[in-house]
């Protein structure tokens, strides 16, 4: 029914580059994706007569993650970070992501290509962070929680 298979094609290149002209650091919407769709009935019409709606959204969605992390990799996008907690203040901060803020795992169905690639993320975060420790034991000493 659908070609699901998605190429980097003339029809793709308004959507690309409404992408990137995009001044915003978080993830689009879909309601963002449908009003743009609706003011622009010719795309629209060329790319629902390929794809369905899902996989269109799905996909515009996931190349916008890509532009985001290709910017923030540039530098053109900083991540939001909650101000430092200074020693008087015992309520600890937490950095916020810039384009994940609520858009957590469980929302994901597990076998879509969103999900795997979150999910190898983190897996790659983890082995960063391990590593990390492992020099940096010698260094300070374990430290048992208080």
């Amino acid at each position: 029914m659908y070609d699901h298979r998605f190429q980097r094609t003339d029809q793709w290149m308004p959507v690309y580059s409404w992408l990137e002209s995009l001044e915003t650091d978080e993830v689009i919407k879909s309601k963002d994706v449908l009003d743009w769709l609706t003011a622009n009935p010719e795309i629209r019409d060329q790319l629902y007569s390929r794809h369905s709606r899902y996989h269109l959204f799905h996909y515009i969605k996931k190349c916008h993650v890509k532009i985001l992390k290709r910017k923030e990799k540039q530098g053109l996008i900083v991540t939001k970070l909650s101000p430092a907690t200074d020693d008087n203040n015992m309520e600890a901060k937490t950095p916020v992501s810039t384009y994940i803020t609520g858009n957590n795992l469980s929302s994901i169905p597990k076998d879509s290509d969103l999900y795997k690639a979150k999910q190898a993320e983190a897996l790659q975060k983890f082995e960063i962070l391990v590593e990390l420790e492992k020099q940096l034991i010698p260094l300070f000493g374990k430290q048992e929680n208080c």
